[in-house]
């Protein structure tokens, strides 16, 4: 699902102070109003319009509508491509900035708005507030805001034209390793790296060499472990990104899990961010499990209240959660939030593949 119509109603209603009851009244069910507005069903044109009356509601002519569109369009197509007509249109698309809650066009602006924030200090939105709108993201407007994570936006504004073209040229390779287009990438991470040094910008320098890390990490993990390493050198406040990474990924590694457990111990004693000390918790939970410490386990999990895996992670408490169907329909669901899910969820196939006819004698496959 990802009509935006269920975006506008529910923005407007809450401006409105209107509740679902008395919007609903003569058009629907509060709760039908309620999956139209989360995104959960996709309702008829009909209701949608007795809705947008009743709001006072008025959609973006048509024309207009279309004119942004194609300036979008442009607008990503120049970021891509590093052409400097790109400033031209961030000028014209911010014309529009007031008119476009009403528009289709919404979600597409608040990328743009997203991706112009790097190239404009006047523009002023967090990936935060974007990443609200993610379930109403059609597949390449996700595959947009992924590409802008991956990059992380971690560098404070600059008016430097070499930084903002090292900027823009590394959003290009974020894209290729997002594509799995891993040479391209590559090759393209070591130009800006070597752009990085000419300039002597440490942050920069150590953002690069994360996302040559990031690149690694399921291609060679000792060119991993010397990128992200190097990183924590040149700024130590990629030391938090650089060990979850490394600590994550070499758990899931026979010979590199004692390895694994140190860098992620070392970096959750350093880190601030309130976001990583969870993952940080969640991996080294994952490892107390593979080795079985369950008491380590429990200590960790009763700091894992943050955790929108707390479920996941309570199951694995059970001498038998392999078994567990519950368990194995989340890790499907989950294989694809992150390479430690994709993990659990490989090596639970290998656990029921090992003990088959148990499985199929209590039914769980």
């Amino acid at each position: 699902m990802n009509d935006y119509r269920g975006l506008l109603i529910k923005k407007q209603r809450k401006e409105l102070d209107i509740s679902l009851e008395a919007l609903s009244h003569g058009v629907c069910s509060p709760s039908y109003l309620s999956k139209i507005e989360n995104n959960i069903l996709v309702a008829n044109d009909d209701i949608y319009n007795l809705l947008f009356k009743k709001l006072g509601i008025c959609t973006m002519d048509t024309i207009k509508e279309e004119r942004i569109k194609q300036m979008l369009d442009l607008f990503f197509k120049y970021y891509m491509s590093s052409d400097s007509k790109i400033f031209k249109i961030i000028d014209e698309l911010l014309e529009y900035k007031g008119e476009v809650a009403s528009s289709c066009l919404f979600v597409q602006y608040q990328l743009f708005l997203l991706f112009a924030s790097e190239l404009n200090s006047q523009i002023n939105i967090s990936l935060a507030e974007v990443e609200a709108y993610y379930s109403y993201m059609d597949d390449s407007q996700r595959e947009y805001f992924n590409l802008f994570r991956l990059s992380s936006g971690n560098i404070e504004l600059s008016d430097n034209e070499e930084w903002i073209f090292i900027r823009r040229l590394k959003a290009k390779a974020n894209l290729y390793s997002y594509q799995k287009n891993v040479f391209a990438a590559y090759d393209l991470y070591k130009t800006c790296l070597n752009y990085a040094v000419e300039l002597g910008n440490k942050m920069l320098i150590a953002e690069i060499l994360c996302s040559l890390g990031w690149l690694c990490l399921d291609i060679d993990l000792n060119q991993a472990e010397k990128y992200y390493t190097s990183a924590a050198q040149y700024d130590s406040q990629y030391k938090m990104l650089a060990f979850y990474n490394l600590g994550a990924t070499m758990m899931q590694h026979k010979d590199c899990m004692e390895k694994g457990n140190q860098y992620l111990k070392k970096g959750l004693k350093s880190c601030t961010d309130d976001f990583f000390v969870v993952k940080y918790k969640e991996a080294l939970f994952v490892y107390a499990i593979l080795k079985e410490n369950i008491d380590d386990a429990k200590r960790l999990i009763k700091e894992l209240d943050d955790s929108k895996y707390i479920d996941v992670f309570s199951m694995m408490l059970d001498n038998d959660y392999p078994l567990n169907v519950d368990y194995q329909n989340r890790l499907k669901e989950l294989k694809n939030d992150s390479s430690l899910f994709k993990f659990l969820f490989i090596k639970n196939c290998e656990y029921l593949h090992k003990y088959k006819e148990i499985c199929v004698a209590n039914n769980f496959i």
